[in-house]
């Protein structure tokens, strides 16, 4: 394992997983629309049961780890297979609650792609939903940038302002929020402090500790940032014949997920697959069975008969 590999992985490996950089490389894209091209990363490790697949994974950043479990249910002539993955919701979402821009149903839509709340509308319709539910998303991302960006300022200011700040957070963004992009930085906002105060304090504070204020900045906002980053492929091959799941395709046999991180964003994110194996024993017995019977209800006809 090279350190250039793993630090493309965003967990933590315990021992026996094997890691590795495939040739492919994906396109993701950024809220910015810029286009990032990361490479694959694959791991694996073999495991007894699937109840040791979560503890086979460690993770001390914001990524989180599914919890699997496989269920059989027999029947005489079938076994069926319930498998489900659980991601849990993330918790460490940043200062400013999501919910105060999106309620739970248009974050499930547009993070999860779950249209449950919207059955029945039109293509028209869902455009128009989406559209609104982005903007607003959107309006979410930047005052979160903002938020954290004002109290990493707060926090390096002297005494002449660090009174007067917090009384003017909220007016500061609502008479910029048309004019400031959609991604604040530090730096933007130094400007408007130094607009609002008629001042070039904040510029030189940022010209004085820039990299100091820097890194805590990136520090606080990895959360959303680092989600963007990252989408796992999760692939899975299910005994028997697939009766349902919710995996978006499948590749040689194998059912497989592409999870964007984001989806951790609006709740717990699900995967699920069910699938039935014949119990071929079942068949074979049951037909001795029947074969048997006829024999015997045969025997005894001719016994009485005679």
């Amino acid at each position: 394992m090279t350190d250039s590999i793993s630090d493309l992985f965003p967990y933590n490996l315990s021992a026996g997983w094997d890691i590795s950089k495939t040739d492919t490389l994906v396109d993701t894209y950024s809220l910015e629309n810029k286009k990032v091209v990361k490479p694959n990363v694959k791991i694996s490790k073999k495991f007894n049961s699937v109840d040791e697949l979560s503890t086979g994974l460690r993770s001390d950043m914001i990524f989180p780890i599914a919890k699997e479990s496989l269920k059989k249910r027999f029947r005489w002539f079938y076994t069926y297979y319930v498998f489900t993955a659980v991601y849990p919701e993330v918790t460490e979402k940043g200062r400013v609650p999501i919910e105060q821009y999106l309620n739970k149903d248009e974050q499930k839509f547009y993070l999860q792609g779950n249209i449950s709340a919207y059955k029945g509308m039109n293509g028209w319709n869902l455009k128009e939903e989406l559209e609104g539910i982005e903007n607003r998303f959107m309006k979410w991302y930047q005052r979160s940038l903002y938020e954290e960006s004002f109290d990493v300022i707060l926090y390096y200011t002297e005494d002449a302002f660090r009174l007067k700040l917090p009384a003017i957070k909220d007016t500061l963004f609502s008479i910029n929020e048309k004019q400031m992009k959609e991604q604040p930085s530090l730096r933007d906002v130094n400007t408007l402090l130094d607009k609002y105060f008629s001042t070039n304090y904040f510029s030189d504070l940022y010209l004085e500790k820039g990299q100091e204020m820097d890194n805590m900045s990136e520090e606080r906002v990895k959360v959303v940032n680092e989600l963007l980053n990252y989408n796992i492929q999760y692939e899975l091959t299910m005994p028997g014949k697939l009766m349902a799941t919710n995996s978006d395709l499948q590749n040689d046999g194998a059912l497989v997920w592409k999870v964007n991180m984001l989806k951790f964003l609006a709740d717990d994110y699900t995967l699920t697959a069910e699938s039935r194996a014949a119990n071929t024993w079942a068949f074979v017995v049951t037909l001795l069975l029947i074969v048997f019977s006829g024999y015997c209800f045969i025997k005894n006809r001719k016994t009485r008969i005679y």
